[in-house]
């Protein structure tokens, strides 16, 4: 174990972030112009906004540790400086935090706590929601000082900026940057699934299914588990290969708190539905609608609750999911369309 990551975990970050506390945001925009139970299994267009999670705990790290440019000393002034910066950072007031590590890093040139101070003005940065400038902060820290043990965070912070920023072909040369610096660092594991993650935005689906279909092997124990089974689930389905998306998407519910369940069982709906099992896809979509109230795939699964009646001639049935999807979704998206395949079925 690294002197960083010990020290990290005597801070009390988690070493691997964990995927089961903020959702990601996936969007409805789930396009599907089939018109019949063989539906062409294409995936949604995965990113009209980033589905990554600005709330994902990342951990604190950072500060503590060995001088990287020179010896500490602990009465110095710019390490009076940086504590009392650490200690606001530590609390998550970043706002008051970041003006402290820009002053260290600005009028003490030569400190040992200058290429930490100017990672986590980054950190602070990101965390405040300005992607651009902590790009540039990170940039600043690896053109400075290339050997420092804070290049391997401030590419993958990097990344995750541009992730947000939805410029994926970017990203992914700092998530490879990330792991090319050290590839035992603390977010390694999460560099390594947002690769494939940013691969699957890229809609190279068979890009994503290599990283992610290993990710479990490279990195067993890391709570990026759950996130990585999902993807590769989805990236499958979006390659046409409904029955190995079913096994990954499976596999999402062996993570009980994962807060992927929901999306898997939608997505398995769809990959049954691909498959022409429509007693599966309806169950799982019905758990959807029972489950998951509210949901981002209610109106959803509702619809191809419409299709599958439609296509197995149960009018009466269809009718009933229908106008169930026009009391809850009044003129949206996916009730029309459902309105629209009704019709077309002669329901």
């Amino acid at each position: 174990m690294s002197t960083k990551i010990a020290h990290f975990a005597l801070l009390g970050g988690s070493l691997l972030a964990s995927a089961c506390l903020t959702p990601e945001t996936t969007t409805t925009s789930d396009t599907d112009a089939s018109s019949g139970a063989t539906d062409p299994t294409a995936a949604p267009t995965s990113s009209a906004t980033a589905t990554d999670s600005g709330g994902e705990t990342d951990g604190t790290s950072g500060g503590g540790m060995e001088a990287t440019t020179g010896a500490i000393d602990p009465n110095g002034d710019d390490e009076i400086l940086f504590q009392k910066a650490l200690a606001l950072y530590n609390a998550a007031d970043y706002a008051g935090a970041d003006p402290l590590f820009q002053q260290l890093y600005t009028t003490y040139p030569m400190s040992a706590r200058r290429d930490n101070s100017g990672y986590l003005h980054g950190r602070c940065l990101y965390a405040l929601v300005d992607y651009a400038g902590a790009g540039t902060a990170f940039q600043t820290v690896i053109t400075d000082y290339p050997k420092s043990v804070w290049v391997d965070e401030s590419q993958y912070f990097w990344g995750r900026a541009l992730f947000r920023l939805l410029t994926y072909p970017t990203a992914l040369t700092h998530f490879d940057a990330s792991l090319t610096a050290d590839p035992a660092g603390t977010y390694a594991d999460n560099a390594y699934y947002y690769g494939g993650r940013t691969k699957f935005e890229l809609a190279d689906y068979p890009g994503a299914e290599t990283v992610l279909a290993s990710f479990e092997t490279k990195y067993p124990g890391s709570s990026y588990a759950d996130n990585a089974a999902y993807y590769l689930g989805r990236a499958r389905f979006a390659k046409g290969d409904a029955a190995g998306a079913k096994i990954a998407l499976m596999h999402v519910f062996d993570f009980a708190d994962s807060i992927y369940i929901n999306d898997a069982t939608y997505y398995l709906g769809r990959s049954e539905y691909s498959l022409g099992a429509l007693p599966a896809a309806l169950m799982w979509f019905k758990d959807v609608v029972s489950k998951f109230p509210g949901g981002v795939f209610e109106d959803n699964a509702l619809y191809y609750e419409v299709r599958i009646y439609v296509d197995q001639v149960d009018c009466p049935a269809a009718v009933t999911v229908l106008t169930d999807l026009q009391k809850r979704f009044p003129g949206g998206t996916y009730t029309v369309k459902a309105q629209d395949y009704a019709l077309a079925g002669g329901c």
